[in-house]
């Protein structure tokens, strides 16, 4: 592969946005972290929302190591063949640390209001989160798996402020890519 994009940011700040952007536009090949608890999830026949996945990555993580996800993820991004990798929701220091073992990689964070994040995680109705109140949605944003984010901004190679529309922020990807492809 020839680059791994790395995205981070706050529940509802856009990662997901960005991340089927680049694989729409760029033909990356798309990972997320939660992938593997959404899987297991599905196995165990459980619901699918934001509180069974904080739960779960919490209870592998405490139970078996704290890179017992990075390890499979990595296993993941061997068996990528693709040119560019877009990595979407890391919340970890060592999720961020698997992506710098490869040569060409950028972590992009994604920073966005607390307000507009709340309205598009209503609006995008996943994870059960249509009807979250405004205090469970900073309940969420407060949890254990989320308190790293900020920290990781200073990680970060790029900043995007995504406060605009959905153009905006294509147009803010559109500008990382141009300075580190060759389109």
């Amino acid at each position: 592969m020839e680059l791994v994009v790395g995205l981070i940011g706050r529940i509802g700040s856009g990662k997901t946005v960005a991340a089927k952007y680049l694989t729409r536009r760029y033909n990356a090949d798309y990972r997320r972290f939660s992938q593997i608890f959404m899987d297991i999830l599905e196995r165990l026949n459980l619901p699918k929302n934001r509180r069974n996945l904080q739960k779960l990555g919490r209870m592998l993580r405490k139970e078996f190591s704290q890179d017992v996800i990075v390890n499979a993820f990595e296993k993941d991004l061997r068996d990528c063949c693709s040119d560019m990798i877009v990595v979407d929701g890391i919340r970890y220091e060592n999720e961020v640390e698997l992506l710098r073992r490869y040569p060409h990689n950028i972590l992009v964070y994604i920073h966005s209001n607390p307000e507009d994040r709340y309205g598009r995680v209503r609006k995008r109705a996943e994870k059960g989160e249509a009807a979250i109140s405004w205090e469970e949605f900073e309940q969420a944003d407060n949890r254990e798996t989320e308190k790293y984010i900020k920290r990781l901004k200073e990680r970060a190679d790029y900043i995007i402020n995504n406060s605009g529309s959905i153009e905006d922020l294509e147009r803010g990807v559109d500008k990382i890519m141009e300075r580190e492809v060759n389109i």
